[in-house]
């Protein structure tokens, strides 16, 4: 179950995750970018089954936050889920998104990896780590969902680069 959002991100009710995308119902999410020592933060490629954005890439992992689950509980859950990666995580900024298919508002959180990444083949195709600027020239090929491409933009500001 989760929760639904007005336009002030405030919850009016809980309902079904097929619900919510059914109706394209405002909702709470969580993302994690993973990053490493290396300066890279790791890509997944999203399965062809997925109903937003099949096969496009998307930053570390991410998710709808559970009804009463905290945004730090599920983007530590969704983490060890999607990647196989426990690991303590940093809020760093919100973002809203909407769009024809999709409507939430989301916490976005960096965690630090240097171990194997082991995606789940249920969510993703493949991943890889890449280097901002890497991440920038797979932006220009428009395989980057619209949303993990505007939380990307968010990002770079945040870090203070161009």
């Amino acid at each position: 179950m989760n929760e639904v959002l007005d336009d002030k991100n405030r919850v009016i009710g809980i309902t079904t995750r097929s619900e919510i995308k059914e109706r394209r119902l405002k909702h709470k999410a969580a993302f994690v970018i993973v990053t490493n020592s290396k300066g890279q933060m790791f890509a997944a490629q999203r399965t062809a089954d997925k109903k937003n954005y099949p096969l496009m890439w998307v930053l570390g992992s991410g998710g709808a936050v559970r009804a009463g689950e905290s945004f730090e509980g599920a983007a530590k859950r969704e983490l060890k889920e999607e990647l196989g990666v426990k690991s303590e995580v940093k809020f760093i900024f919100d973002f809203n998104f909407e769009s024809p298919t999709i409507s939430y508002w989301a916490q976005v959180f960096t965690a630090n990896w240097e171990k194997e990444i082991k995606i789940n083949k249920s969510d993703y195709a493949q991943g890889k780590w890449l280097t901002l600027d890497e991440m920038k020239e797979l932006g220009k090929s428009n395989t980057i969902s619209p949303d993990t491409w505007e939380y990307f933009l968010k990002y770079i500001d945040y870090l203070g680069k161009k």
